[in-house]
C-alpha cells in the first residue's frame, strides 16, 4: 500500500479520486468504459457496497 493510500482514512471518495490524479480519467471512464472506472474505484480500498453507492449517486 503505498503512502497516499494508508491515508485515505476519512477521505470521501471524490478526494481519493483527486488525491491519485484519477479524477479526470474516472469521469471518462464512466462514460465509455464502467468496468475501468469500477477498477479505478477498487484501487482505491473501496468495498463493493461503496463502489456501487458512488456510482449510483449523482456525485
Amino acid at each position: 500500500m503505498s503512502t497516499i493510500q494508508s491515508n485515505f482514512v476519512g477521505m470521501t471518495i471524490m478526494q481519493r479520486l483527486k488525491v491519485t490524479g484519477q479524477y479526470e480519467a474516472f469521469k471518462a471512464a464512466l462514460k465509455k468504459n464502467r468496468e475501468t472506472a469500477i477498477k479505478m474505484l477498487e484501487s482505491l480500498n473501496l468495498d463493493q457496497k461503496s463502489i456501487e453507492s458512488f456510482l449510483k449517486s449523482k456525485f
